[in-house]
This record gives C-alpha cells, structure tokens and sequence, in this order.
C-alpha cells in the first residue's frame, strides 16, 4: 500500500491588513493544483474534536487524501478531545464550499450515527435488565392446578371422512386402461 503524501504545514501571519498564511518546508512539495493566492482567504469549520477525530481519522491520518481528492488543502487547530476544532480549508472559492458541505455532510451523519448508537446501547441495556426480571420469574414454578390442560380429543359431533381404499389391482387396471 503506498504511503500518503503529507503536506506542508501553514501558519498565520500577522499583517496590516489581516491575516495571510504562508506555506513552510519546501515549496517543491506543493501541489501543482494548489496556488499561493489560495491562502488569502481560507473558510473556517468549527466542530467536536471527536468529530474530526471521526472524519479524519486518528491524528487526521485521512486528511492528505481528502486534500488530494478535493484539490484544497485543510489545516486543522487544536486536536484536544475537550474542546472544538478549527478546520481551515485552503483553495479555489467553489472548491472551498464544496469541502465545506461534505463536512457538514459528515458531521451530521457522525452525529447521527453516534446518537443511534447510544439509543441502541440504551435499550439494550433494558432489554437486559427485563430479561433478569424474567428469568427471575420463570424460576417460580406454579402449582399443577394453575396449569390448564391440552385438550386432546375430538368433540363427538364431528365427523371425519373415510380415506379412499381401494384395491392395488384396482388401481393398476385403471392406470392401463388410461394408456
């Protein structure tokens, strides 16, 4: 499996006019697609950090694929699991807003996943609490006078037909007869 190609780091600049990133380490590894007027005005995400952790994988180990597949470039502050995360996404504008809904996107359905998985933890729980209750239960025997007993024969009223009997000569001469 070949490794994932890891991206320059960028780091915020202090400027008059605001803020400007700048790309560190070698300028040889940027992307052909990746422009340095891309760094002027990048879109920012705030979300959980389990979130990211979520969608990006442990020490965002999936972000040089994503970045590669959606030609941006995504730079992310503050992996500590207590507090949110800053995504910032470096590109074209359209390219931008597409990255930014699919991470909505992701959000929404990690949130949902997460909840689903909590309320089935949840029922599986009283689920498991009522099962104790029951085996408890069961472990009462009853006397043999609450038992009902299985009705077993036939109301005298009914009649039952009489199977067909017929002789197995009989049955061979019809068969011959009909070939």
């Amino acid at each position: 499996m070949a490794t994932s190609k890891k991206f320059h780091t960028l780091v915020e600049v202090q400027q008059k006019g605001g803020k400007i990133f700048e790309v560190l380490g070698d300028p040889t590894e940027v992307p052909s697609w990746f422009h340095s007027q891309y760094l002027k005005c990048p879109r920012v995400v705030y979300l959980e950090a389990w979130l990211v952790e979520a969608m990006f994988g442990p020490d965002g180990e999936k972000i040089p694929h994503v970045e590669c597949v959606t030609h941006t470039v995504l730079h992310v502050n503050r992996w500590n699991p207590e507090s949110d995360a800053k995504i910032l996404i470096f590109g074209r504008p359209n390219f931008q807003l597409d990255v930014l809904e699919m991470i909505r996107h992701l959000a929404n359905y990690f949130r949902l996943r997460r909840s689903k998985k909590a309320a089935a933890q949840m029922a599986e729980t009283q689920e498991t609490g009522a099962k104790e209750a029951e085996t408890q239960e069961t472990g009462i025997q009853r006397s043999p006078d609450e038992i009902p007993e299985a009705g077993t024969q036939l109301s005298p009223d009914l009649k039952v037909p009489e199977a067909g009997t017929r002789q197995p000569t009989e049955v061979a001469q019809d068969l011959v007869t009909r070939l």
